[in-house]
């Protein structure tokens, strides 16, 4: 009965070259229950496959896919359009089994377009609403065989969460499974260059023949080295505990990116983990720490996916791992990863089964919004409790996030993996943090006139550019923000490096945003940073004398801005900050300090920590089983109310934009252009094309050819360069 029902056509092939139906639902059943097996609901999937497409065995939509093919048949009196075969599988499960049928029929009648809202599903208006009448379908439709048990450790006032959640799991397993069999039949090439990978011993052979070496090069007589040395030890035991929740507290310059690489693959090693996620907060930061992985591991082994991250057009491999994250070991952003397991869009979700039984790297985890914190730490400890996940949270400044009665959202059973932390500070310790009162943006620019090599680092944009207009020109002075392109900032970065660098010593002043803090490898002699939190004045510490090059400790100058507003985030920040002033002066990186700042933070912001209400408004109603899904995505780490700007300035850029003018498909193109691109306000946007069509005197500075914004510090060409697309 089966013969003659496809599930896909070839184009311009015969229909007895096509995808049969049967063989497509007996297919995707089987690599979906492999994917969930990781997380014990290898017969839920393998449910959701096998009747995923059962609409397509209607008369209907054979019809429709014949005649979307010129083809004329017994099937074309049947023809009604394009019929919805989604919430045909969706409605029989529903209709079927109490207890799985509805779970899965969200994932089946969203296999498309997205897991919905149950209210707004093809499940509920065709299957429970109006009560249709179920269609004669051609291939076997299956019903549950199997206790419908959830599985996984139950918590009941988290029990919304997690349902929604293993759902999504669910959702993913069964959308990759039927992307990778519509590809392994359509497209045998592009199928057969997926999963062509390293495993993780040959990766473990290769990190430790590479950082041996490193080691080895190393100079044994500098202090920062042989706590390096210790701190990779105890990462190398801590490895060798059963999987869960672990915390790494390192100083800045403590070598926790190498030696948290060498715990994951030695931990993988021992426990059969499957892949590494390193998951960071920057993209300022991230394109750094994928080059040291690739270095450590080969170009061959690492996926970096992030906004900024363009592989190569022929670099198939890259491309199509960041569909799935099949890759092992995967770098990304805190942006990518935290939304994608809110999100419902098969695109974004498609991943999601590959992070199980992996080992995560949450560098950073200080750098979390506290007003996304209670969703992603939901999200960590679910990984960490129900899907195999050994997930480890990086910092040099640790957060207050575990549970105590105080923070009963936190997470329970971390185990710190150095064991003893203030000791390793004390050990570390190469600065000296002093408060000096108040400075304005010209005497901060003083200031810095007076140290050959000097960072400062401020709140905003305005501050950084104000100061360094007050710099006198010389080659010596650097400006980054975020209103430089990536490629620019790059270039910068590259060239500030090279001044420090002990073979040259050059001048070297730059003021900066706070996106150079968190783990830039920079090393200056000195340091500026105004006024913040805590957790931002020992990242700060951490660009000052890095590698302990410097027996006696270097300065680092905390100031603030007189009658300095700010937004709401910074004066918190600093109101906390500024108690521990005096208790701790010049100990504000100390691990007791740390812990006394987050405390008074967390206890300001506690009713903050889930600002858009996602836990309790979305997930947590869910445990009735109405889930809404498309509600719950619109949980975004970052709201940005920001417009893109391409800054084409150089000739790849303007010829890329050129280029945009012909090309019929436009995202590659527009990918390569996001490392010349930089966010704006709406109202800068409208500034800069105000000026384009009528220059305004005094609003734009002619300096050096190009052009400076007094009030957005953005820069352009003259208007005849045409330097700015929108």
């Amino acid at each position: 009965m089966t013969e003659g029902y496809y599930a896909h056509s070839l184009e311009g092939r015969p229909s007895e070259e096509w995808h049969l139906l049967a063989d497509h639902l007996q297919n995707v059943a089987k690599i979906a229950a492999v994917f969930a097996n990781y997380f014990g609901a290898k017969t839920w999937a393998e449910l959701a496959g096998a009747n995923h497409d059962l609409g397509k065995g209607t008369r209907p939509w054979q019809a429709y896919l014949r005649k979307s093919n010129d083809i004329i048949d017994e099937f074309a009196k049947y023809y009604e359009g394009h019929p919805n075969h989604a919430a045909v599988g969706a409605q029989w499960l529903s209709n079927n089994s109490k207890e799985a049928g509805k779970l899965l029929a969200y994932c089946i009648a969203g296999h498309h377009g997205g897991l919905p809202n149950w209210s707004d599903s093809p499940v509920a208006a065709l299957g429970i609403k109006l009560q249709q009448p179920f269609p004669e379908v051609a291939v076997p439709c299956i019903a549950p065989n199997f206790s419908t048990a959830l599985p996984f450790s139950i918590e009941s006032d988290r029990f919304g969460f997690q349902l929604q959640f293993f759902v999504r799991m669910l959702f993913s397993c069964l959308v990759d499974a039927d992307f990778l069999d519509t590809e392994a039949s359509l497209d045998k090439m592009k199928s057969g260059w997926r999963s062509t990978y390293p495993g993780i011993s040959e990766l473990h052979e290769r990190f430790s023949s590479n950082f041996n070496m490193l080691r080895d090069g190393a100079d044994q007589t500098l202090n920062v080295n042989h706590q390096r040395e210790l701190v990779l030890e105890a990462c190398l035991r801590g490895a060798e505990l059963e999987p869960g929740l672990f915390s790494l507290t390192v100083p800045t310059g403590g070598g926790k990116t190498l030696a948290s690489l060498a715990f994951a693959l030695n931990h993988a090693m021992n426990k059969y983990k499957r892949r590494i996620i390193y998951v960071i907060p920057f993209t300022s930061i991230i394109e750094q720490n994928a080059k040291v992985f690739r270095d450590m591991l080969g170009e061959d082994a690492v996926l970096e996916h992030h906004c900024n991250f363009l592989p190569d057009d022929s670099n198939w491999q890259t491309r199509l791992a960041t569909e799935n994250w099949d890759a092992p070991v995967v770098v990304t952003t805190n942006v990518q990863f935290f939304n994608s397991f809110f999100a419902n869009k098969t695109s974004k979700c498609r991943k999601l089964h590959n992070v199980a039984d992996s080992i995560i790297i949450f560098d950073e985890v200080q750098a979390i919004p506290v007003e996304k914190l209670k969703p992603c730490l939901e999200v960590i400890k679910e990984l960490s409790l129900n899907y195999g996940v050994t997930s480890v949270l990086c910092t040099a400044t640790q957060p207050a996030i575990k549970y105590s009665e105080q923070f009963r959202s936190g997470l329970h059973g971390v185990r710190e993996i150095i064991q003893d932390v203030p000791s390793l500070f004390t050990a570390l310790k190469r600065t000296e943090e002093v408060f000096i009162g108040e400075l304005s943006e010209k005497d901060v620019a003083s200031q810095l006139q007076e140290h050959e090599q000097v960072l400062c680092i401020v709140n905003t944009r305005q501050q950084a550019l104000d100061i360094f207009n007050a710099l006198p020109e010389s080659d010596a002075n650097f400006h980054l923000s975020a209103l430089m392109h990536p490629a620019h900032r790059t270039k910068q970065l590259n060239e500030i490096r090279n001044r420090l660098s002990s073979a040259n010593k050059l001048p070297c002043r730059v003021v900066s945003t706070q996106l150079i803090e968190a783990g830039v490898d920079v090393d200056f002699p000195c340091v500026f940073r105004a006024v913040a939190g805590i957790d931002s004045i020992a990242q700060a510490a951490g660009r000052c004398n890095r590698n302990g090059l410097s027996k006696i400790p270097c300065k680092v100058y905390v100031f603030e801005f007189p009658e300095d507003a700010g937004c709401s985030f910074f004066r918190q920040a600093a109101q906390s900050a500024s108690k521990l002033f005096g208790p701790f002066a010049g100990k504000l990186t100390n691990p007791e300090c740390v812990r006394e700042y987050f405390a008074d933070f967390f206890w300001k912001n506690e009713q903050r920590m889930d600002e858009d209400g996602i836990i309790e408004n979305y997930c947590q109603p869910a445990q009735s089983g109405n889930i809404q899904f498309r509600d719950i995505a619109e949980f975004q780490m970052i709201k940005s109310a920001t417009k893109p700007v391409i800054i084409a300035l150089e000739e790849i850029a303007i010829e890329l934009v050129r280029s945009l003018e012909f090309a019929e498909h436009k995202g590659g193109i527009l990918r390569k252009l996001q490392q010349f691109s930089v966010q704006i306000y709406p109202y800068q946007l409208a500034e800069i094309k105000n000026w384009l069509e009528n220059p305004v005197p005094g609003v734009w500075v002619l300096r050096s050819q190009e052009l400076y914004s007094k009030t957005t510090g953005l820069r352009c060409k003259p208007p005849e360069g045409n330097a700015f697309f929108g």
